[in-house]
Formats: C-alpha cells, structure tokens, sequence
C-alpha cells in the first residue's frame, strides 16, 4: 500500500450507498495526504451495474457524475487490498469479516467511524495515513459500542425522501473521515 492507504466503501448492491460514499469522499480528499484510494463494493453485488435511477438522480443534484459507475462484488481481495473497510449497515462488517477474519480491526460501519473520531486519540496533525486512522478507530472502539444508529438504512426499494435520508447520513459521515484524514 502506498503511503496515504487503501479505503474500500461497502454496501449491498454496490449501486446506492457505497458509491454515494465513494463519490463523496473522493470530493473530499483532495488535501489529503497523497496515495490515498478508493474502491467500492458490494456484498451481493453484480459486476457492472450502474447506480439506481434514484441513487443517479439525488447525486446530480448535489453535482457528482456517477453515469459511468459500475458495481463490482466484494471479494476478499477486495478487503485484503484495503487499508480501512467503511461498510453501511453492520451486517455487511460482518460479510467483510467472514471473507476475510483478520480485516476484523480495520472494518467499521461509515456511521461508526464518524461517530469513534469524537473519541478517538488521533495525533495532532491528525491520522497521516488510511492505516493510521484505521488503528485509532479500532482503538475506540472498545470506548463506544456498535449502535443501530451505526447503520445507513438501504433505500432501494424506497422513495427520493429515503435516498436523500441516506446521502444526508453519508454525507455526514463521509466528511468526518475526509476531515481526519486531511487535519494537519
């Protein structure tokens, strides 16, 4: 991995949330350190779909193009590629973990790595390294429990109102580990 790390975004169908989050967090990122990269995937994912009318919609009007996105399933490549695992709901950590067991301390729910960085002990200049931020969070993690609110509820199936909920939530999330990453 190089210096910055490796970031795998994971949801179910890989055509909603962890693209949203990919889109998101690549935003983001820019001043971060450099050789950070991101992937997405999902546990039952199809390769090559593209992300839901919906999910294309509730992006555009927040100024992201993910017409040329594609969905890929997760694999433990995928996971042992990564420097930090970022999955929607807490089921998936657990598909992450069954793929690959030793991915256990860096796989966390997007929610729950925003809501660790409160306690987590970063450095002052913040996490240097996709690693770096990993380690700190699974440090914290012993200080605050899962929680249900750890999950991005799944809108496919849902109305524009569920896909904004979700990309609200992302978004949140999305910022509060750019803004580790990139603290300086």
């Amino acid at each position: 991995m190089s210096a910055g790390g490796g970031i795998l975004l994971v949801c179910t169908a890989n055509r909603a949330r962890s693209p949203m989050a990919q889109l998101m967090l690549a935003r983001l990122l820019p001043a971060a350190p450099e050789g950070i990269r991101l992937r997405s995937a999902g546990t039952r994912a199809h390769e090559g779909e593209p992300v839901t009318r919906q999910a294309l919609q509730v992006l555009e009007a927040r100024g992201f193009d993910a017409a040329s996105f594609r969905s890929r399933p997760l694999t433990a490549e995928l996971v042992a590629w990564a420097d930090l695992v970022l999955c929607a709901e807490r089921a998936h950590r657990g598909d992450v973990v069954r793929l690959l067991p030793r991915a256990h301390r860096k796989t966390f729910t997007l929610a729950q790595a925003a809501r660790l960085l409160s306690v987590a002990e970063l450095p002052d200049r913040g996490a240097d390294s996709v690693p770096a931020l990993a380690e700190a969070l699974a440090a914290a993690r012993g200080i605050l429990p899962q929680s249900v609110d750890d999950d991005i509820d799944d809108p496919a199936g849902g109305t524009m109102a569920d896909y904004e909920r979700a990309a609200d939530r992302i978004a949140a999330a999305t910022r509060a580990v750019a803004g580790a990453l990139r603290r300086s």
